[in-house]
């Protein structure tokens, strides 16, 4: 399926190449307790072992080994954050690590701590360190002269505001044509999905006021801007346009919190609501996923609603 990649430069189609390369990061993280086998991914990119990790690097900036370890790693942290119940090496062995030993080890030289330090709180720590609030603004597509939002220092939420708003509700799945970007997060990201929209409005077929998804498939507070990997887009029977990608987002279960006119963050949601709850917790595999469109107040007016993937603990 054709995607498009978006970096520093203008809007652009994505090439061939990419394309097969975003397929084999899907297939990665579909796969991420299996092992790795290069020459079966190069080969469903159509390349030899050589030449696809070359290629891959150019791409993401890391090896294709490396690449899927960092995710592997980053799918036992968020599991370690919110499967509090789950033994260590239950977590490690589904994230495909051969040992308790091996993924001490990677763990500790990937976070600076041990899997237990992590899970008792040392997460939040990292999140606030390492990776900061470039990677948790759940909100993108903030017009060019109204970023003052995006850009200013998290702050958290009066105790139970936001959890006086989060609703659960059944999400029906959707078909998404959808942009890819990756290597992107915070401001930047956001002025390229507010320039997508308005060159698909521009173009016509997309009336003002419809709805745009974004989703993300990693947890936003570890995930640093170099491996951000964000796709954007609308319902595939409202723009039926091949030159996106195509994806399903799979129905469920969804905490979710409705926003007009403000800049709600998945974070305070994190904090305010899903850290508190004795009945749900997060549904690591299932996406983030973010509704927006123009409310009546015009370009400034953004509505839409935030939702968390859950499930019964």
């Amino acid at each position: 399926m054709p995607r498009t990649r978006i970096d520093s430069r203008p809007v652009g189609r994505a090439t061939a190449r990419d394309s097969r390369l975003y397929e084999v990061m899907d297939l990665m993280l579909d796969s991420v307790g299996d092992p790795l086998a290069l020459g079966s991914l190069a080969a469903s990119a159509s390349y030899s072992s050589y030449h696809f990790d070359r290629i891959f690097r150019e791409l993401t900036g890391f090896s294709a080994v490396e690449y899927q370890r960092k995710r592997r790693l980053r799918r036992a942290a968020h599991l370690l954050r919110h499967e509090p119940d789950v033994p260590v090496g239950r977590i490690a062995q589904d994230c495909g690590f051969p040992s308790n030993a091996a993924f001490s080890k990677a763990f500790r030289q990937q976070f600076a701590m041990s899997a237990k330090e992590w899970r008792d709180g040392g997460w939040r720590a990292y999140m606030d360190a390492q990776v900061g609030r470039e990677s948790d603004v759940s909100f993108f597509v903030a017009e060019p002269s109204n970023l003052a939002a995006l850009q200013a220092p998290y702050c958290p939420p009066e105790p139970g505001s936001i959890a006086a708003r989060v609703t659960v509700r059944q999400l029906p799945a959707l078909r998404l044509r959808y942009q890819r970007f990756f290597g992107q997060s915070g401001a930047a990201l956001s002025l390229a999905c507010n320039a997508f929209i308005c060159e698909h409005e521009r173009a016509g077929g997309v009336a003002r006021g419809t709805s745009w998804y974004g989703v993300f498939d990693e947890d936003p507070g570890f995930t640093g801007e170099r491996e951000y990997c964000y796709d954007f887009g609308i319902a595939d029977d409202t723009l039926d346009d091949p030159a996106l990608g195509l994806r399903v987002l799979p129905g469920g279960m969804v905490a979710c919190l409705e926003f007009a006119g403000e800049w709600p963050r998945f974070r305070a949601m994190y904090e305010d609501w899903l850290e508190q709850q004795t009945v749900w917790r997060l549904d690591a595999t299932r996406p983030h996923i973010q509704r927006v469109q123009r409310g009546a107040a015009g370009d400034d007016g953004w509505q839409g609603w935030l939702a968390l993937p859950v499930k019964k603990r």
